[in-house]
């Protein structure tokens, strides 16, 4: 700053190889200088204002994903819920299907472990009915058939006939 002061007293002194005097280049260096940081004063303003509103839409993105995030939490609880109430009513509708049997944390999910239990349980009976019908045994006492009469002799034959008519009367 010294040098400045002292170069600024002498008006005329000429600076070797320019033609002109020390002082003129100075004062249009600082002139220069002087535009130069103002346009830079101003164009930091411009920037800071942006930066001032970019930040106020950051703050409102921020307040409505903390939101939605709310929101989220609360319908994959209610999802949640839904789903067990959809176990519940899969399980009462299907009384041969054990509830345990029915599994699975979304509806798709259930909906396959319900057609493999129904799968599961149409084997079963399919199992069940081919065993019953393997050990049938008719119901009720076998028909009665009469005595074969080609192994009788002539009296005999007369004596069972006799026997027949009598029952008949009766």
């Amino acid at each position: 700053m010294a040098d400045e002061q002292n170069e600024l007293k002498v008006p005329n002194e000429k600076e070797p190889g320019d033609g002109k005097p020390k002082t003129e280049g100075k004062e249009e260096s600082v002139d220069g200088n002087h535009e130069v940081v103002q346009n830079l004063q101003v164009k930091v303003a411009e920037m800071e204002s942006q930066v001032e509103a970019k930040a106020g839409v950051i703050t409102d993105l921020e307040g409505q994903l903390a939101k939605m995030s709310h929101d989220f939490e609360g319908a994959k609880a209610a999802y949640a819920y839904a789903v067990e109430d959809y176990k519940k009513l899969a399980a009462s509708s299907n009384p041969l299907i054990p509830v345990e049997a029915i599994s699975g944390t979304t509806i798709e999910e259930v909906k396959d472990s319900l057609d493999r239990v129904h799968k599961l349980v149409a084997n079963v009976q399919e199992s069940l009915n081919k065993q019953a019908q393997a050990s049938s045994v008719p119901a009720g006492a076998p028909v009665r058939a009469g005595l074969d009469t080609a192994a009788m002799s002539t009296k005999e034959k007369i004596n069972y006939g006799l026997e027949q008519a009598r029952k008949r009367k009766e």
